[in-house]
């Protein structure tokens, strides 16, 4: 499919379900890191905790002298307990420092109220603070002395291996967010790519059906899914569209039986009037106009049949192997004459032996649209050239004539159903306005395209390109590039 990429329904549903799913990981990483980062400076709480409880059991102050027990101790309990208490100090109950370690924050004067309500309450505090760029956690709790004299004990530890931590796992986090939103994104893309191919399938099925080949229908699944429903309804569709193009081409078939037998007998029983020769010239004159009037109703009705007739099925072609310079010649013969009654030199210019696969019949008929527009637009003593040469396996037939042509305005429009210029509406020429747009439709079924190019004044030149090998296909397509530019 050539769309961009950010329009197609693949990338919209890939993206969406990765947005979605990074959203979701995100907040999970959030949450994972608020509960570790809490788990990491719990076990700090419950380090100096655990410091508390030895510091009870290895301090004694009598009359307000500190002393330590776990100088008796061995030497692995000594080690273990002087890192607990890196961080201490030792308060009276007025507040006075008894004794401190030297690395302890001197944060105490005045002293905190948290320190002061755990001295009053007994209850424990916790407090955290800078001491010499080092964050510390520091533990407020009483210790009963002689005559249940009470001290506040403060013991601290550092909090930079818990931030080291912290940080790490934010690294940690910002590294893996990414990778597995990545991947899962990589695993949404293949997932809605197999997701959508039914529908491709369905989708490229669809473009090979035109209103002439309602025979084909679309695959259906057996999978009972929504893309099944899809291809059954659409199946059916198609079949009721099926139904109503017959019941069109029968209507229009009937029609063109009405039309056509009043038309011929009221044109021969004219002519069969003109052929007498006791008309006086007055009579002759009104059946002479009478008679032109019938041949352009009937060419009217022929184009607006033919008209219906593209409408309900395409441009039917039955291709065969042509030549297409004899096409050329016997077209730009058959119409010598016509060029002759309107005072303009046709000429061609023909490269032999160019051989395709066409329908003769239809490349005939936009021939003589083509010339026929070129001489009835065409000034006196003015020319039409039309050439035919092979430029890069395209069959290039070009129609040059030195009429009044076009704003470049109008050509944008030159092709569509009964659009006719200014210039043609002023000329006074008969017409309605269908050549053109059958010339464009039988090249667009010969997989070709046309092209015009007109300056007003200065006459206009119809380029038609015809593949001389026709592609393998099963309904016409228009062509999306030129061979270049024609001379």
């Amino acid at each position: 499919m050539k769309l961009h990429s950010t329009r197609r329904l693949h990338f919209r549903l890939a993206l969406k379900q990765t947005m979605w799913f990074g959203v979701l990981v995100c907040l999970v990483a959030w949450g994972v890191y608020a509960f570790m980062e809490r788990r990491i400076y719990d076990e700090v709480d419950e380090e100096l905790q655990n410091g508390a409880i030895a510091v009870r059991s290895m301090l004694q102050v009598r009359e307000d002298r500190v002393t330590w027990l776990n100088k008796q101790a061995d030497a692995e309990v000594r080690e273990q307990f002087e890192k607990l208490v890196r961080y201490y100090q030792i308060l009276d109950a007025e507040g006075r420092v008894l004794e401190a370690s030297g690395e302890f924050p001197a944060l105490q004067r005045p002293i905190s109220s948290v320190a002061c309500e755990s001295l009053q309450t007994g209850h424990l505090g916790w407090e955290t603070f800078s001491s010499t760029g080092d964050r510390v956690r520091v533990l407020d709790f009483v210790v009963i002395g002689p005559q249940g004299r009470r001290y506040l004990m403060r013991i601290g530890a550092s909090l930079a291996d818990a931030e080291e931590d912290s940080h790490r796992l934010v690294v940690l986090i910002l590294l893996l967010v990414p990778v597995i939103i990545l991947v899962h994104g990589m695993i949404c893309w293949l997932m809605a790519g197999a997701a959508l191919r039914p529908l491709q399938q369905i989708s490229a099925a669809a473009r090979q059906i035109t209103p002439g080949d309602l025979d084909r229908r679309l695959p259906v699944s057996s999978t009972g899914d929504e893309l099944e429903q899809l291809s059954a309804a659409l199946n059916t569709m198609i079949s009721g569209f099926q139904k109503s193009f017959q019941r069109v081409n029968e209507s229009i078939s009937n029609l063109r039986h009405e039309l056509n037998q009043p038309l011929t007998v009221l044109r021969a029983e004219t002519e069969q009037a003109l052929r007498g020769g006791d008309l006086r010239a007055d009579a002759r004159d009104v059946l002479s106009r009478q008679l032109e009037q019938v041949k352009r109703l009937g060419r009217t009705v022929s184009e607006l049949l033919a008209v219906a007739r593209n409408d309900s099925g395409g441009v039917q072609l039955q291709r065969e192997t042509e030549d297409l310079g004899e096409l050329v010649r016997a077209a730009v013969d058959g119409m010598r004459m016509t060029a002759s009654e309107h005072n303009v030199m046709l000429s061609g210019n023909v490269q032999d032996k160019l051989i395709g696969q066409v329908d003769a019949g239809q490349i005939w008929r936009l021939l003589l649209n083509l010339i026929d527009n070129a001489i009835k637009f065409n000034r006196p003593n003015g020319r039409v050239d039309v050439m035919l040469k092979e430029q890069d396996g395209f069959a290039v037939i070009s129609v040059i004539d030195t009429g009044c042509g076009m704003a470049p305005g109008e050509q944008a429009n030159l092709f569509e159903r009964g659009y006719r210029t200014a210039s043609a509406r002023r000329s006074g020429v008969q017409g309605s306005g269908l050549g053109l747009y059958f010339a464009h439709s039988i090249a667009e079924a010969h997989e070709g395209t046309i092209e015009v190019n007109s300056s007003p004044g200065e006459g206009t030149c119809v380029w038609v390109f015809l593949p001389l090998r026709s592609k393998v296909v099963d309904f016409p397509t228009a062509l999306g590039a030129r061979a270049g530019s024609i001379h």
